[in-house]
């Protein structure tokens, strides 16, 4: 009987200590696991595409400015920015030129950070938050992002834990590979990290039939008969087609139609959709993870309790 007891307080006391190494730390911190979506630069697809994918996702995301390219050829209108502020998306500053910051001194990097801020307020944007363009930055760069900004994004390929460098906030660049970003979706759920992705152009790459006749015409729109998807052209590159979606799902077998060149080919296989794959990722994580925020950057600093600007 005695040696029953013993054998039963040993199992107990293993259990117990197995129980303490296996216990996370991060999970007595109170938050929950957070996903951010943040598009660089200002494209027009922000607009057109990415803010279809989150409406009817009911989700949010962050876009990031680069102000000496709004209402260029491509790019953001002013407009279309006060529109994506008014459906609750973000707006952040990218600097005025797209510069790498490590590459300037202190005066430019002031013009750069500053400059950019004032001009988005002056269209009736609100901006707290700084992308680092190339996600280049020092400590000279972070501190004149201190006196204008409540945080900056950086890169390096790492999740934020509860208390993260406010002045380089770690993310993921997507790569058009969705099984390696459920992967790191799933983890920052297991270790209650904040998973931070960040896109530019949102567009699909196909593979196409070798035998095209003509020549496409870079941003003509395209038709793809029989699914009657259209598209906007970008590139050729061997066998591989990029054009930006902008309505309906293009499927394999289509032909593609140059609707200014009346160039021709054949849809063989859609390697990528950016489109498509935005909008899978967001319901894996709604479905998979309910208690995973999807947030944008500043409300992801709220839910951390990261101060404010001064």
């Amino acid at each position: 009987m005695r040696k029953l007891i013993v054998v039963v307080i040993a199992v107990l006391f293993i259990s117990s200590c197995s129980a303490i190494v296996k216990k996370d730390s991060s999970l007595d911190n109170g938050l929950v696991p957070l996903l951010t979506f943040v598009f660089d630069d200002g494209n027009d697809t922000d607009y057109l595409v990415a803010r279809e994918i989150f409406k009817q996702h009911q989700a949010t995301a962050s876009f990031a400015i680069t102000t000496g390219w709004i209402g260029e050829k491509d790019y953001l209108t002013a407009s279309q920015l006060l529109e994506l502020q008014k459906d609750g998306f973000e707006i952040m500053s990218h600097t005025v030129s797209h510069p790498n910051l490590k590459s300037l001194d202190e005066k430019q990097i002031e013009h750069e950070l500053s400059s950019s801020k004032k001009t988005l307020e002056a269209m009736g944007v609100r901006v707290k938050n700084l992308v680092y363009p190339y996600n280049k930055n020092n400590s000279l760069v972070r501190e004149v992002a201190a006196k204008h900004y409540r945080s900056a994004r950086g890169g390096r390929r790492m999740m934020n834990p509860a208390q993260p460098e406010q002045y380089e906030l770690k993310s993921y660049p997507a790569n058009h590979n969705v099984n390696k970003i459920k992967s790191l979706i799933d983890r920052a759920n297991s270790e209650n990290k904040w998973l931070i992705l960040y896109y530019h152009n949102l567009d699909i790459k196909v593979r196409v039939s070798p035998d095209n006749t003509g020549t496409f015409l870079k941003g003509e729109e395209l038709l793809f008969s029989h699914s009657g998807a259209r598209g906007r052209y970008s590139k050729e590159l061997f066998s591989w087609l990029y054009f930006l979606p902008v309505a309906g799902t293009p499927q394999a077998g289509d032909t593609i139609i140059g609707q200014t060149s009346k160039a021709t080919c054949r849809l063989d296989e859609i390697i990528y959709n950016d489109k498509v794959d935005i909008g899978g990722l967001i319901e894996y994580t709604h479905s998979r993870y309910p208690d995973m925020k999807i947030v944008t950057i500043d409300q992801g600093l709220d839910i951390y309790k990261v101060r404010s600007e001064e």
